[in-house]
């Protein structure tokens, strides 16, 4: 019996494992000969998507939020398709074998998929991501949304730290880790967009398989300790400098800075990034 232990989807925490489980009972539920869901653990545009579609089509809601909650009405109406195959589902099921055998035989043109923030880079920056994304096992959704909110949406390579830090690029990497990469601030600014994401590259890279959440993939740039931890961690408390630069993003005044607290503009930001004139 397959079950999921947190919420897939939009706003989901988006384990790994609980969004290839999401994904495969997608599949189970789409009409046979449909376009099925590549069951890759990653919880971005085409995932959210068919969260929708299936609550629309299937649970005929009036409005849809693309969320598989434990033990809500869409979780309990995926369940149905753990079971036995009905004719219906085994020729659903030979039609996904047959779709799988072939994406492996033919790579697929990543480049056609829309991703959040595609449509303010060039074609050849989101290739690249989407290459990166597929090696790193990190959702590209996620990728760009934290690489846009550091660049205040403007993916440049050059783009400095308005508080002086020294941090630069894509990432705002710091001269520390410029240099732990095997380059200098300078030489990164001097270069292209495209090419700096050889260095985003090589920062996620031992990270990878790690990063299964936008939350994971932000604090991979700001806090690694914090990966993997949940929203209600508390990153910063009263009393230390961290807490004081960041004060402003305790909402509730508790005298901590929670994971989700210090995440919530990143998320703002991916959200943004998935609506019309940004999803490309």
């Amino acid at each position: 019996m397959k079950r999921i232990i947190s919420s897939v989807g939009k706003s989901g925490l988006n384990n790994s494992k609980d969004t290839s489980v999401v994904q495969e009972l997608l599949n189970r539920a789409t009409k046979p000969g449909s376009k099925l869901l590549k069951v890759d653990g990653i919880s971005g545009f085409y995932t959210i998507k068919a969260i929708k579609s299936f609550q629309k089509e299937v649970l005929l809601f009036k409005k849809t939020d693309g969320l598989v909650e434990v033990g809500a009405k869409t979780w309990k109406a995926l369940e149905r398709y753990d079971s036995e195959p009905t004719n219906s589902q085994t020729a659903n099921f030979l039609t996904y074998l047959g779709n799988l055998f072939q994406s492996y035989l033919i790579s697929a043109p990543q480049k056609e998929k829309k991703i959040a923030w595609g449509a303010k880079v060039t074609k050849d920056f989101k290739s690249k991501v989407l290459l990166i994304s597929q090696k790193l096992k990190i959702s590209p959704d996620y990728l760009m949304s934290c690489m846009a909110f550091e660049t205040g949406g403007t993916f440049s390579p050059k783009i400095k730290n308005a508080a002086g830090s020294g941090a630069i690029g894509l990432i705002q990497f710091m001269p520390n880790t410029a240099k732990a990469l095997g380059t200098d601030s300078k030489f990164l600014s001097q270069m292209s967009a495209v090419k700096q994401l050889d260095y985003v590259e090589k920062y996620f890279t031992p990270r990878k398989g790690k990063l299964n959440s936008l939350e994971d993939v932000y604090m991979a740039i700001l806090y690694p300790a914090a990966i993997g931890k949940p929203s209600s961690h508390a990153l910063f408390k009263k009393g230390t400098t961290a807490y004081k630069q960041n004060s402003g993003l305790d909402k509730n005044k508790n005298g901590e800075i929670t994971l989700k607290e210090i995440s919530s503009k990143v998320r703002t930001m991916y959200e943004k990034g998935l609506k019309q004139g940004y999803l490309g």
